[in-house]
């Protein structure tokens, strides 16, 4: 009998969590194979609510650009979706490079479950924001906290899964990181 997705999610996050800890045993609870792999867009599911927190409550210093917020949700919702699947994709050379291919699913399970937790902690701190406690200026320091302990966390992800030196697990943030970069700014050209 297959699996609930619930169960399979709640596992799935409890193994994300594990790895926020830095317990390497965490990933026992991902599912490394293909279908595992499909299932954890699930993940991006679990976390497009969240999203839309981190939409409603920018950080922002000074006075806000006037946007249409239905233009901007619907660029930012597909500039999310195409972060769902363009990094999975960019992984694929990159794995190969890095010969660990045999590793793919398992990373990218890893991986995509490991953005659940990330998003609720930038969420938490959207929320924080908006409910004034914290400064405009606080809330950048806040969010940068966040963001350098995401690429460490991501870092760790890509070096307990696929089992690479730190180096090379760094260039697996670093391209991360540019894809990041290089889709916000195309989504940022749409408003």
């Amino acid at each position: 009998m297959a699996t609930a997705w619930w169960a399979e999610a709640w596992l799935a996050l409890t193994g994300a969590i594990r790895l926020a800890r830095g317990d390497r045993g965490g990933m026992g609870c991902f599912d490394p194979t293909e279908d595992g792999f499909w299932h954890s867009f699930r993940a991006g599911v679990l976390c497009y609510p969240l999203y839309l927190i981190l939409l409603a409550f920018p950080i922002e210093l000074g006075d806000a650009p006037e946007l249409d917020p239905w233009r901007v949700t619907i660029v930012e919702t597909i500039h999310y979706v195409i972060s769902w699947v363009a990094f999975p994709l960019l992984m694929i050379p990159l794995v190969d490079w890095l010969g660990r291919h045999d590793r793919y699913f398992g990373f990218m399970v890893a991986y995509n479950w490991a953005q659940a937790p990330q998003t609720a902690v930038f969420a938490a701190v959207a929320l924080v924001g908006a409910a004034g406690l914290l400064s405009g200026e606080g809330m950048l320091v806040a969010d940068l906290i966040v963001g350098v302990a995401a690429l460490v966390y991501e870092w760790y992800v890509s070096y307990v899964a696929l089992a690479v030196s730190r180096p090379k697990a760094a260039l697996v943030i670093l391209a991360d990181v540019v894809l990041a970069t290089i889709l916000s700014h195309i989504s940022a050209s749409l408003y």
